[in-house]
C-alpha cells in the first residue's frame, strides 16, 4: 500500500504550529497531516465533520422547498456512488451495493415527503452497518446564530443518562445554573417542561438498538432538550432521594469555552479544564480534540506535574482532529510510540505519539462511558494497548471510523466514511469500542455516596499506585 508522506495544505501549521512535511519525508510530527474524524486532507483540504451525533443534535427546520421526482434521483444517486466510490473497502463489507440501490430506489422516489426521502436515504446507509454514515437534510445546519444558540449556547449544566433503565441526572457541572439551584445527581429526571421523559426513552428504545447505542442515544436526545437559547427557561421535574417530587426552572446560561469553526460543522464551544483533586490528584478534561486543546494542554500539564496521577476525563468528548490523539498521548509517554493506522482504499497513515514536553510520568487514568467517541476512543485505545493508563468507567460506543462530509445536490450533506482504523496491535474498536480495565456500572444507589461514581472509583485508584 501507498503511505502518504505530504501534506498539501498550508492550513496545517496555522491550526497546530509545527512545520509542515516536505516532499519525500516522512511525517514525524502527530500534526503534520491533519486527519480529522471527517476528513483528511488529500488532493486539498476536504470539509469535514466531528462524528453524526453531534450533527444530529442541529436538526431544527425542514427545506423550505419541496424536491421533484428526478432532484430526488439526483440525490440518490449522488449518495449512492460517493458511498461507492470513497469507502476503502471496493467490496463495502460484503454488501451487494447494486442491490441496495434497487431495493431503495423506488422508495426514495415514492417517499410521501423530503423528511421521509432523506429517511430513506438513512436507511439505506444503515445497511452498511458502520458508524458515521449519514444524509444530513437542508435546514440541519442552520443559519450560524441559531447553530450557535442550539449546541453551544444556552444550557444548563446538567447531563442525563440511563441509568438502571431510567433517565438519571449523573453529572451537574460546578457553577452552572442546575448547581446553584441544588439539583442534585442521581435524581430521576421526569420531565423536561411538558415533555415526559419516559417518553423520549420510549421512542428511543422502540429502534431495538444495542444497550451501549441505547444509551448514546438518550444522552444526544436529553442534551438536545435541555438545550436552548441564551436566557430561556427549562423546567426539571425530577425525583430525589426520598422519592418526592420536584420541579426547578432554569435559566440557560452561555456555554463556556472558546468558540471554533471547523469546516462545515457550525461553531461550537471547545472546553478544557483542570484542576487539582483532594489528595492531590490531577484532574483534566475536554469536550473535543481541536486546536485550542493542544494550545493549552502543555500550560495545564505544567500546573498539574507536582500530582500523585493524572485523571483525563473524556466522558461526552465527541471527538475531532484523529491525529490530535498522538499528540495528547505524547505528553505521556517518553518514546516514539505508534497508536493505530488508518486505512483508505489506497493507502495508509499511521498515528503515532511522539515526545512532548513537558512529560508528565506518573500513574494516569483515563475516564470513558458511552459518550467517549472517534478520536476519544482511538486515544484510550492506544494508552490502553501501551499500558500507558488504566481506562476507567463504561465501555465507549465503537464509533471510530474516520469519515468526510460532502455537500449534496440541491442542499443537505453526506457524510461518508472513507478509512478504517485498527490499533497498533491490530484491534479494531469501531462497532465494539473500548472496554474499560475497572468497570464502573452505575446506580442511582452509587449517588449517595459520591457525586460523580466513576471519577471516585478513578481516584481510588491512583491514591491506592501512589501509595505502594
Amino acid at each position: 500500500m501507498k503511505v502518504y508522506r505530504q501534506a498539501q495544505s498550508t492550513i496545517i501549521p496555522r491550526i497546530l504550529k509545527v512545520p509542515i512535511a516536505t516532499q519525500g519525508e516522512p511525517i514525524r510530527a502527530q500534526a503534520r497531516l491533519t486527519l480529522l474524524e471527517g476528513g483528511i486532507l488529500r488532493r486539498g483540504l476536504l470539509q469535514v465533520l466531528l462524528i453524526l451525533s453531534l450533527a444530529l443534535t442541529l436538526l431544527a427546520c425542514a427545506p423550505s422547498q419541496r424536491l421533484t421526482e428526478q432532484q430526488r434521483v439526483e440525490v440518490f444517486q449522488f449518495v449512492w456512488e460517493e458511498v461507492r466510490r470513497s469507502h476503502y473497502d471496493p467490496k463495502l463489507g460484503g454488501v451487494d451495493w447494486d442491490a441496495v440501490r434497487e431495493a431503495y430506489l423506488p422508495r426514495a422516489r415514492t417517499a410521501e415527503s423530503d423528511a421521509a426521502f432523506y429517511a430513506v436515504l438513512n436507511e439505506m446507509l444503515g445497511e452498511l452497518k458502520q458508524s458515521h454514515f449519514g444524509v444530513i437534510p437542508p435546514g440541519a445546519f442552520v443559519a450560524q446564530e441559531e447553530a450557535r444558540q442550539r449546541v453551544s449556547g444556552g444550557e444548563v449544566g446538567v447531563t442525563v443518562q440511563l441509568v438502571e433503565g431510567k433517565p438519571v441526572v449523573v453529572r451537574v457541572r460546578d457553577g452552572s445554573p442546575a448547581a446553584r439551584m441544588g439539583v442534585p445527581p442521581g435524581a430521576e429526571l421526569l420531565a423536561i417542561d411538558d415533555m415526559p421523559a419516559d417518553a423520549i426513552v420510549q421512542r428511543i428504545r422502540a429502534r431495538n438498538l444495542p444497550a451501549v447505542e441505547e444509551r448514546f442515544e438518550a444522552y444526544l436526545a436529553f442534551r438536545a432538550y435541555l438545550s436552548g437559547r441564551v436566557g430561556s427557561t427549562v423546567a426539571l421535574r425530577y425525583r430525589d432521594w426520598d422519592g418526592i417530587e420536584r420541579t426547578m426552572t432554569l435559566t440557560r446560561e452561555a456555554a463556556s469555552g472558546e468558540r471554533v469553526q471547523f469546516g462545515l460543522l457550525p461553531e461550537l464551544r471547545v472546553r478544557i479544564e483542570s484542576r487539582i483533586l483532594p489528595g492531590n490528584i490531577g484532574y483534566l478534561a475536554f469536550n473535543a480534540f481541536m486546536p485550542p486543546v493542544m494550545r493549552e494542554l502543555p500550560n495545564r500539564l505544567r500546573e498539574l506535574r507536582d500530582t500523585r496521577g493524572l485523571i483525563i476525563d473524556l466522558r461526552e468528548n465527541l471527538g475531532g482532529i484523529g491525529l490530535m490523539a498522538g499528540g495528547v498521548a505524547g505528553y505521556l509517554l517518553p518514546r516514539e510510540t505508534p497508536l493505530g493506522i488508518m486505512r483508505l482504499r489506497d493507502g495508509t497513515f499511521g498515528i503515532v505519539a511522539y515526545p512532548q514536553q513537558p512529560q508528565y510520568a506518573k500513574p494516569v487514568v483515563v475516564l470513558v462511558d458511552e459518550f467517549s467517541v472517534s478520536t476519544a476512543e482511538i486515544l484510550a485505545a492506544g494508552l490502553q494497548e501501551t499500558k500507558r493508563a488504566v481506562i476507567v468507567g463504561r465501555p465507549t460506543p465503537g464509533k471510530a471510523l474516520p469519515s468526510k462530509i460532502v455537500a449534496l445536490p440541491h442542499g443537505g450533506y453526506l457524510q461518508c466514511v472513507l478509512a478504517d482504523y485498527e490499533t497498533a496491535g491490530k484491534r479494531r474498536i469501531e462497532g465494539i469500542g473500548v472496554q474499560p480495565d475497572i468497570s464502573v456500572d452505575l446506580t442511582r444507589e452509587a449517588f449517595r455516596t459520591a457525586r460523580d461514581p466513576a471519577l471516585q472509583r478513578a481516584v481510588e485508584y491512583l491514591l491506592r499506585q501512589s501509595a505502594r
